[in-house]
C-alpha cells in the first residue's frame, strides 16, 4: 500500500526540514513514519505519520530492556546475577548465543548487553521469558505508550504469518528515547551506553562526521527496516532524538540507504552546531 499524502506537524523552522525528509522516505513506497525531535534551542520536533503503528522489528528489545533495568532497580534482579540459558532454544538471526556454548551462564548484564549491541533474539527471549510479556506491556501502559505492545518472541515467524506481531510508533518509541536520554527512566544510562556500542547497521555511521556521537537500534524483518537512536555533534552538542519506520517494502537496501540519508539531514539541520 503506497504512503498517503502526509500533512506534517511541525513546529518553529522545521518545516523545510520536514518536507526534505518526507522527500526522502515518500519514494520508497509501502508505508514510512518518522518523529524526531531537538534538544536545543527552540527545541523543534517533526512528525510524519508518528501515530501510525507499525511492526516494531527489533526496537521491541527497547522495552524489554526498559523492564529489565526497572526490576533491577526495584531489587527482584542483580546486574550481576547470572543465568543458565542452555535450556532457551536457539532462535537463530546470527545472534552470539546462537554458537556460544549452552552451558555457558551470562550475566543479566551480558545478555542486556547482546540483545541490544547485536541485537541476538535467543537473549531478548530468555529476558521476555524472565520478565513476563504482560509485565512489559503493562510498563508500557503505565508509561502510556499504549501501541507499544509485544505479543510474540523473536524469530516466531509462524506468529507474524497470523499477523501477532511486536508494534509500536514513531512517536511512542521518540518519547522512550527522550526519557532514556533524560535520566526519567532508572538505569537509563546504562542502555544508552549499549545503544552507543550497537554492532548492525554500520552504514549509518558512514553517513555521518567523524565527530557525531550516535547511539542507536536498528529492527529489521523481510519486508521492514527501522532505525531509533539519540545524535549529536561534536562534544555532545545540540543533541537530538529520531525514529524511522519503514514497512511493506520491497527493497530492503533502498530503505537502509533512505533511513541514512534522513538521518544525515537530521544531523546537518540540528546538531552540526
Amino acid at each position: 500500500m503506497a504512503n498517503t499524502p502526509a500533512t506534517p506537524t511541525l513546529t518553529d523552522d522545521s518545516d523545510a526540514l520536514a518536507q526534505a525528509l518526507d522527500a526522502i522516505l515518500q519514494p520508497l513506497g509501502g508505508r514510512t513514519a518518522l518523529a524526531a525531535q531537538s534538544f536545543a534551542g527552540e527545541k523543534a520536533s517533526i512528525r510524519l505519520r508518528a501515530d501510525e503503528v507499525f511492526p516494531a522489528a527489533s526496537l521491541a528489545k527497547l522495552p524489554i530492556a526498559i523492564e529489565l533495568v526497572r526490576r533491577i532497580d526495584l531489587g527482584q534482579f542483580a546486574r550481576d546475577e547470572r543465568f543458565d540459558t542452555s535450556d532457551e532454544p536457539r532462535a537463530g538471526g546470527g545472534g552470539v548465543l546462537d554458537y556460544l556454548n549452552p552451558a555457558t551462564a551470562l550475566t543479566l548484564d551480558d545478555l542486556c548487553t547482546l540483545m541490544l549491541i547485536v541485537s541476538d533474539n535467543t537473549a531478548a527471549n530468555f529476558l521476555l521469558g524472565l520478565l513476563g510479556m504482560g509485565e512489559i506491556n503493562e510498563t508500557m501502559s503505565r508509561l502510556k505508550l499504549t501501541h507499544t505492545h509485544l505479543a510474540r518472541r523473536f524469530m516466531d515467524m509462524e506468529a507474524r504469518a497470523a499477523h501477532r506481531d511486536n508494534v509500536t510508533t514513531a512517536g511512542e518509541m521518540l518519547t522512550l528515547l527522550t526519557l532514556i536520554r533524560g535520566g526519567a527512566l532508572p538505569g537509563g544510562r546504562r542502555i544508552a551506553e549499549m545503544l552507543a556500542n550497537q554492532q548492525l547497521f554500520d552504514e549509518l555511521a558512514d553517513w555521518l562526521p567523524p565527530a557525531a556521537q550516535l547511539a542507536h537500534k536498528s529492527g529489521s524483518l523481510d519486508d521492514t527496516f527501522a532505525d531509533a537512536g539519540l545524535l549529536s555533534g561534536p562534544g555532545g552538542a545540540c543533541a537530538c532524538a529520531y525514529v524511522i519506520l519503514t514497512t511493506d517494502q520491497g527493497n530492503i537496501p533502498a530503505a537502509r540507504a533512505a533511513i541514512c540519508r534522513a538521518v544525515r539531514a537530521l544531523y546537518d539541520a540540528w546538531c552540526a552546531g
